[in-house]
């Protein structure tokens, strides 16, 4: 296996992979394996389908927040306030029927690109990683459950949420596979570039959340360090392309066309410079 792209999570920030996506196909760069988290597991479910990235960017650039979730803090509210069993703050009902309406699952179970998304068990915190010959809408919206925020998922009546709590950047599975050339798209600028410490508790606080994005990418590089010297492997090229500046909490959960459009175009120059 030659070629990997690893998309990771970060909700309404999915948009900037669509961008990097763009700038790929233009330089007709096509990865044998896509390892997709949360939206990264969504976009990476659009492309295995054969969804043009045309096709990919209208559907984001018209999809508002409402086609996506619904707010209802009432029922998470009594269930906190009176100790009733937990809901979460808002509804996905949207994101469910829009996959199911816009996402070709036959044409997913064909792609000759293998695509892989993780969701997490949520009572044993295992990860669980699921590809094409089994993918379905379930599965997508497990993988993008964020704790919380969204409602858990069952899979198999087994109930799961956001992979992204133990792998948000799924890199392990493509360096267990010997993968030669491999690009990240991390959805946070944080390890990519420096930084200066935060000013105010705000800026700490998303600090802390943006460190949560880049864990597992930045946790699982030392072990592909440790192998760099080893001669008994080709050791594989690995590439990032990220945001350049802090997004805010705030990014996370909006999918306006403004916001979306400037994330397309960012991801689209990032990939161009970062990727030389």
């Amino acid at each position: 296996m030659k070629k990997a792209l690893i998309l990771s999570g970060g909700g309404a920030r999915g948009a900037f992979q669509v961008g990097v996506w763009k700038f790929l196909q233009e330089i007709n760069w096509t990865p044998d394996l896509i390892c997709g988290t949360s939206i990264g597991a969504i976009n990476a479910a659009a492309i295995g389908s054969g969804m043009s990235v045309d096709r990919l960017a209208e559907l984001w650039r018209t999809h508002n927040r409402s086609e996506v979730y619904r707010i209802k803090p009432l029922p998470f509210l009594r269930s906190v306030l009176r100790g009733k069993p937990l809901k979460s703050v808002l509804d996905t009902t949207p994101l469910r029927a829009m996959l199911v309406r816009n996402l070709n699952i036959r044409a997913l179970r064909q792609s000759p690109i293998e695509i892989i998304i993780s969701a997490v068990h949520l009572s044993t915190g295992r990860l669980h990683l699921y590809n094409q010959a089994v993918i379905g809408i379930d599965h997508l919206m497990a993988s993008s459950a964020m704790p919380i925020l969204f409602p858990w998922q069952p899979i198999r009546g087994e109930l799961h949420w956001d992979g992204g709590v133990m792998a948000n950047s799924p890199l392990f599975i493509a360096l267990e596979r010997k993968v030669e050339e491999i690009i990240v798209v991390l959805l946070s600028p944080v390890g990519h570039r420096l930084l200066p410490p935060p000013s105010s508790l705000r800026e700490g606080l998303e600090l802390v959340f943006e460190h949560f994005l880049i864990g597992s990418y930045q946790t699982t590089m030392p072990f592909f360090n440790g192998i760099e010297g080893s001669t008994s492997s080709p050791q594989p090229r690995i590439s990032v392309v990220a945001p350049s500046q802090m997004l805010g909490f705030a990014s996370l959960l909006n999918f306006s066309t403004r916001q979306v459009n400037r994330l397309i175009d960012e991801g689209y120059r990032n990939a161009r410079r970062q990727l030389g």
